[in-house]
């Protein structure tokens, strides 16, 4: 018998958060947007990098910290390079770090609560069978509710995911899923086989009949 492979679901918002602070130029608390640009400066041997952000209203610019006074020998070339060539995918994912947020005491908000899934194989086998096995990966500032993510990835409604939850059919490692928390990077679930994405409520109630333990 052929055993399923676990898959991780990258999760990433719809657009990247925004800075929420006093433009000095329009006198008032404004957004300011990642302008996918960074600044690295030179201070003697030392390193400073900033993701540069702007109003969007008046395109005032701010610099968000990213390195301060590091050694070059702490910086990764490759990582370093991107700096300098304003990768825009290293600027998305400095701009989507709360870590980063919160070291520079930015006060931050996405633009939209929308975000996209993408399902991908991992090398590691199911440990169970009859179970598939999903692990989360968070790209970003956003934490979707369980029952919104599983029913939009399964093709059922929330109420549905619910149920599943309470019968132990979608569940966590240690057991019982709660269907109103929401997921954590890291996080992985089970569920069971026969709940493949898109059959709805026909797969849910041909697997309801065989339930298991694992």
């Amino acid at each position: 018998m052929k055993q399923n492979i676990r898959k991780k679901w990258i999760i990433m918002p719809e657009s990247l958060p925004v800075v929420l602070r006093r433009c000095p130029k329009c006198g008032k608390k404004t957004e300011f947007g990642n302008s996918g640009k960074f600044r690295v400066n030179a201070n003697g041997r030392l390193l400073d990098v900033w993701l540069i952000y702007r109003c969007m209203t008046c395109g005032t610019s701010w610099n968000m910290t990213i390195y301060e006074r590091v050694g070059p020998d702490r910086l990764k070339q490759e990582e370093y390079r991107s700096f300098l060539d304003n990768d825009m995918h290293l600027a998305a994912e400095y701009g989507s770090s709360p870590a980063i947020f919160a070291r520079n005491r930015a006060e931050w908000a996405l633009a939209s609560s929308g975000y996209t899934v993408q399902a991908v194989d991992t090398p590691v086998p199911c440990r169970h069978e009859g179970w598939d096995e999903i692990e989360i990966k968070l790209g970003g500032c956003i934490t979707p509710r369980l029952d919104t993510l599983f029913a939009k990835q399964l093709g059922i409604s929330r109420s549905q995911v619910k149920r599943l939850c309470g019968q132990e059919m979608i569940r966590c490692p240690q057991g019982k899923a709660e269907a109103n928390a929401r997921v954590r990077d890291g996080q992985e679930f089970y569920v069971r086989t026969s709940l493949e994405i898109g059959q709805g409520q026909e797969a849910m109630e041909r697997a309801s009949g065989d339930m298991g333990c694992i």
